[in-house]
């Protein structure tokens, strides 16, 4: 590699870092407020928003990527032929093929990152974080018992008004005819605070016949037994249960009531599409949303190529309209790539669309109508043949 071919590699790359660097930056503040506002509402524990923040980098290192490269070619190239070097390159025998071969070089990186986080990384990390969520909403110790907020616990939906801190002297630390400390959360869960005007709202369980109920109390404590089980007292309250089969409510008084809060038995299973391994969506018994998800993975890397293509001559701007000229035109097409992209697995997954050839067709659209015919316009062999067609009609009239 010349020096020439190493100049605008090093550039296209520093320029490729710095625009996803900051693409990832704002992207991620988006994901820290909205986690944040998650905590705020009691629907994730706080403790698990820099775990969930970690997670969810694959996925947006999928849509980062892609843009970064674009960006950065079209950057890039502009820069050189704004500042008359794409000029003085040409003049030297500095061809556009060998800028298309760095592209290329780059791209291939680029699309090889960007199917290794769609096939693996993004569903792994997707299924662990809804993984995360479900297990810490089935264990109550994993949320921090606060007033003035409200936290949603598996069906039920807790309020209180007020904490007061309980008296440690008179809390058990010890759990078991063995003597085995609970662990740090749950001892201080344990032997903590004493909740005051507790509100409870149980959406109910039709398969038990269990019907909603409003709780409502004084007093209450969460303790752990030996076992590290949850058990919550209530005092001086009431309880209204219903409507029953009947249509009635019934309403339950009560000095001091005590209750397992009992653990989901369901078992994880990823709900989303995207959380699923690649490996599964390959099964000859997947769903049409299944393989519609199968091909958005296949034809994510195979973009960054065809983009990459494009951005090429989309780049090459006359130094008297500045870098700048084709800027609007470029992100059109990149917009209205993926806008076409989003539609097709759309209408894949509410079966509009055929599967086959589904979003395959849309690269091989793009590569033949724009891409290529773009790099050939700014060809010697394209000249000729225009100068030539020129030549005839003119003969012609």
């Amino acid at each position: 590699m010349n020096t020439i071919s190493k100049y605008i590699l090093k550039n296209t790359l520093k320029t490729q870092v710095v625009i996803f660097s900051i693409l990832m930056l704002i992207f991620m503040s988006q994901s820290f407020i909205r986690f944040i506002s998650h905590a705020s509402r009691g629907k994730i524990p706080a403790e698990l928003v820099t775990q969930l923040m970690s997670l969810a980098i694959p996925a947006m290192a999928n849509f980062m990527l892609p843009l970064s490269l674009f960006l950065a070619i079209l950057l890039t190239m502009g820069n050189l032929c704004s500042q008359s070097e794409m000029v003085v390159m040409r003049s030297v025998g500095y061809s556009q093929n060998r800028i298309l071969a760095i592209v290329l070089c780059l791209a291939f990186i680029t699309a090889g990152i960007n199917g290794v986080c769609t096939a693996f990384l993004a569903p792994w990390c997707e299924a662990k974080s809804l993984e995360i969520i479900d297990n810490a909403r089935k264990d109550p110790s994993m949320f921090t018992l606060d007033s003035g907020r409200f936290l949603n616990l598996m069906d039920n939906v807790i309020y209180i008004e007020n904490m007061e801190d309980a008296d440690p002297s008179g809390a058990e630390h010890k759990a078991g005819s063995g003597g085995s400390e609970l662990p740090d959360h749950l001892k201080n869960a344990s032997s903590g605070n004493i909740m005051r005007q507790i509100y409870i709202l149980s959406q109910g369980n039709e398969s038990r016949h269990i019907p909603p109920s409003v709780t409502i109390a004084n007093e209450g404590r969460v303790r752990y037994d030996k076992n590290f089980l949850p058990w919550l007292t209530l005092k001086s309250g009431l309880r209204y249960e219903g409507p029953l089969k009947d249509g009635q409510f019934e309403v339950l008084y009560f000095d001091k009531y005590t209750a397992l809060i009992p653990e989901s038995q369901k078992t994880f299973e990823p709900a989303k599409v995207s959380a699923k391994s690649t490996r599964d969506l390959l099964k000859t018994s997947a769903t049409v949303p299944e393989k519609a998800e199968l091909e958005w993975r296949i034809v994510q890397p195979l973009s960054v190529l065809v983009l990459s293509l494009m951005v090429v001559p989309l780049s090459m701007v006359n130094p008297r309209k500045g870098r700048f000229a084709k800027v609007i035109p470029a992100i059109m097409f990149y917009l209205s790539y993926y806008l076409f992209a989003f539609g097709i697995k759309s209408g894949m997954t509410r079966g509009h669309v055929s599967l086959m050839p589904g979003l395959f067709i849309l690269p091989v659209i793009y590569l033949l109508l724009f891409a290529i015919p773009f790099n050939l316009s700014d060809t010697e062999r394209f000249r000729r043949l225009g100068s030539r067609f020129k030549r005839r009609r003119s003969s012609n009239v």
